[in-house]
């Protein structure tokens, strides 16, 4: 349960941002630069700023958002051919109340969707957890284990933060469970955010 000091800060105006700047987020700079052929062929970005693209962090695999009141939103992915993959995702919400919303919701569907798999592939089992983390008003380390015939497949680590009514959500998949090594990132954003008219 909130408390009564969070539940009248996340009631206060709402955010007045309607579109987020050109090369707002940490990775857009790459991401927008022109890629060779060569570079075309060994990895590739991209950028989204679509209010109904789901969040990275998607323990139910809904394929459209499911979370309400956004008002603007940018998603950059990113692939190799290593092969390897990560994200950044910035959401802005109408208010800090409807961002706590989205990151509580999350929470809930981690615990009801922790363990599942995919009917077209008996063998492969898919498990969510979470974990502590520190960035910006509240935040936590989100993140899945895939494994088929008992063994390890695929990691994917992300962290999950919010600041005021932004959401910032930054994934990879390179490497072991570890949400620490994004905070820095989440912090960066949860700082940068806030130069976002009504956001803070």
């Amino acid at each position: 349960m909130i408390s009564v000091a969070l539940s009248l800060l996340l009631a206060l105006s709402p955010a007045t941002v309607t579109e987020i700047p050109k090369n707002f987020l940490l990775t857009e700079r790459d991401a927008r630069r022109p890629l060779t052929p060569d570079q075309a062929s060994e990895e590739g970005y991209q950028i989204s700023d679509k209010l109904t693209w789901p969040l990275e962090l998607n323990p139910c695999g809904y394929r459209r958002a499911v979370d309400r009141d956004r008002v603007a939103a940018r998603t950059i992915t990113h692939w190799s051919s290593a092969p390897s993959g990560s994200s950044e995702q910035l959401v802005i919400y109408k208010s800090p109340r409807a961002a706590h919303s989205a990151l509580i919701r999350l929470r809930v569907e981690v615990k009801r969707c922790a363990r599942k798999g995919d009917p077209s592939v008996p063998e492969l089992k898919i498990q969510w957890r979470t974990s502590k983390a520190k960035a910006g008003d509240e935040a936590i380390g989100m993140g899945l284990q895939t494994r088929q015939d008992g063994n390890v497949n695929q990691t994917v680590t992300g962290i999950v933060a919010r600041r005021g009514s932004a959401l910032m959500i930054y994934t990879t998949n390179e490497g072991p469970y570890r949400p620490g090594g994004l905070t820095e990132d989440a912090k960066k954003m949860a700082a940068k955010v806030c130069k976002l008219p009504g956001v803070c």
